[in-house]
């Protein structure tokens, strides 16, 4: 375990208890990604509102820093998930249209769905626009070619597993997606959706995980 995740699991372990103490190891992790990660944990139990603005705003700079669009929105999604958790929506909803044009630059779509899968889950509490307009991003990704032109199947499998999650978003969007995958692969998620009707959906699409973290 490098010193960037320990930290950041020290920050998740004392965030609770000792916020202030929390707030001071997340910025000063020098790995931009456990950074954000930390800083959006110690949103979470922010002392203040100025605190979680200042964690929140800073978590986001440093998702900024890294370089690939991917890794950007998949990081991201932690201040995202933080900002939905403290019933900010408004910000919810402009910082979920600013990354998906950061993620449209991705040009590989098995790592464009990655990304969105996370923010799915960051998004999951969001109103249905916000969250129906992430699950569709996410959809297209996961059902679009490869580069190659050969059938994206990881991104079918992911789609597969986020189902039951999109169903609780957007049940008609999630039903149209069925006729899309595969037979046996459709037929299976058919189940699932099934199953898993009267599970919580944050149960269903529970990344980010903070308390795992």
């Amino acid at each position: 375990m490098n010193v960037g995740t320990q930290h950041r699991n020290r920050v998740a372990a004392i965030a609770k208890s000792q916020p202030h103490e929390a707030l001071e190891l997340a910025r000063s992790i020098d790995d931009p990604w456990f950074r954000c990660q930390a800083l959006s944990i110690a949103a979470v139990h922010a002392p203040d509102r100025r605190s979680h603005k200042c964690a929140i705003d800073d978590a986001f700079s440093a998702a900024n820093e890294l370089s690939e669009p991917n890794r950007v929105v998949t990081v991201s999604s932690w201040p995202v998930k933080a900002l939905a958790l403290a019933g900010n929506m408004s910000s919810v909803s402009s910082e979920v249209a600013r990354l998906l044009q950061v993620v449209s630059t991705e040009s590989s779509p098995v790592r464009r769905a990655d990304a969105l899968r996370y923010l799915l889950g960051a998004v999951s509490l969001a109103p249905a626009a916000v969250a129906g307009r992430v699950a569709r991003e996410f959809a297209g990704a996961c059902l679009a070619p490869l580069q190659s032109g050969k059938r994206n199947s990881r991104g079918e499998s992911n789609l597969e597993a986020c189902l039951p999650g999109i169903a609780r978003i957007d049940s008609a969007f999630a039903q149209s997606l069925l006729a899309r995958l595969a037979p046996t692969r459709s037929e299976r998620a058919a189940r699932a959706l099934q199953a898993a009707k009267n599970v919580p959906v944050t149960e269903l699409l529970s990344w980010p995980n903070f308390d795992a973290a």
